[in-house]
């Protein structure tokens, strides 16, 4: 399902409505009541030649901005003094960090009604992922929120110019856009087997004005196409998704392997 980017429109003619994030609605609500869809090792795929041991997408975080994803998470390193994205192997696959901070801005600066999440696994030494970002006109789009405070309406956010949420662990020194994952950021465990074992149990607490985040994956001991077509149908998405609304609250985030593959977007959108 593709998610049109539109803006409010400079025509003086032009009477659409403006969208946000693809819809109407989403500009008046604050980012702990929606729900987007959060692709889980997005830097991996068979797009940019992941072997298929390392992958977890068809299609690189160009594609899946177009096709509607908004939340991103992807694993970093610093080898032999470049800083890259892989997946644990990253002889398997790799990309320099600076080609996806391109990608993103590319995409936000032609969609300014949009807005991403980002979150880094950062394995690389301390510092170094929010140095190189902050380097980066990208972060000039970065919102400083402050935990456990209300988030603002979606269209209040992008007038002020920002169309980033990044999280990753600040250290000294570093601008306050780097939000601190663990202030923001509430969720389910990461290792299911089957799809009778999703759940949606919170490691951890709830936090006020936070994001749930829901994994909606299974790495049976790695993910794969197959599983993601076990659990990414209408049926099975729906069940996880409307028990974690009934027993939590709403998803905000929903953590999938092979967007592509099911029904991910229908079952988000209808949230």
């Amino acid at each position: 399902m593709l998610l049109v980017a539109c803006g409010g429109g400079t025509d003086p003619g032009d009477t659409a409505p403006r969208q946000c994030n693809g819809t109407v609605a989403a500009c008046e609500l604050p980012l702990d009541q929606l729900s987007l869809v959060r692709s889980h090792n997005s830097h991996a795929s068979e797009e940019r030649g992941y072997h298929p041991f390392a992958m977890n997408h068809y299609f690189a975080i160009p594609t899946q901005l177009a096709d509607g994803v908004r939340s991103f998470n992807v694993d970093l390193y610093l080898v032999d003094d470049a800083l890259i994205a892989c997946h644990g192997v990253c002889e398997l696959g790799s990309q320099p960090v600076v080609e996806i901070w391109d990608e993103f801005e590319a995409f936000l600066a032609a969609n300014p009604d949009e807005l991403i999440l980002l979150d880094v696994q950062d394995e690389a030494p301390s510092g170094v992922v929010n140095a190189s970002l902050a380097a980066h006109d990208l972060s000039r789009r970065a919102w400083a929120q402050t935990a456990g405070e209300p988030w603002p309406p979606l269209a209040e956010l992008l007038d002020s110019g920002s169309q980033l949420v990044f999280f990753n662990s600040p250290v000294d020194g570093d601008p306050s856009w780097v939000l601190p994952q663990g202030d923001f950021v509430y969720g389910t465990g990461w290792h299911y087997l089957a799809p009778e074992d999703l759940d949606c149990a919170v490691q951890g607490d709830v936090l006020e004005h936070g994001l749930y985040e829901v994994t909606h994956v299974l790495t049976n001991p790695i993910a794969s196409p197959a599983y993601a077509a076990e659990i990414n149908t209408a049926e099975v998405l729906t069940e996880h998704l409307e028990r974690c609304f009934a027993e939590v609250g709403r998803p905000n985030l929903v953590s999938v392997d092979y967007y592509s593959v099911g029904d991910v977007f229908e079952v988000v959108t209808a949230l």
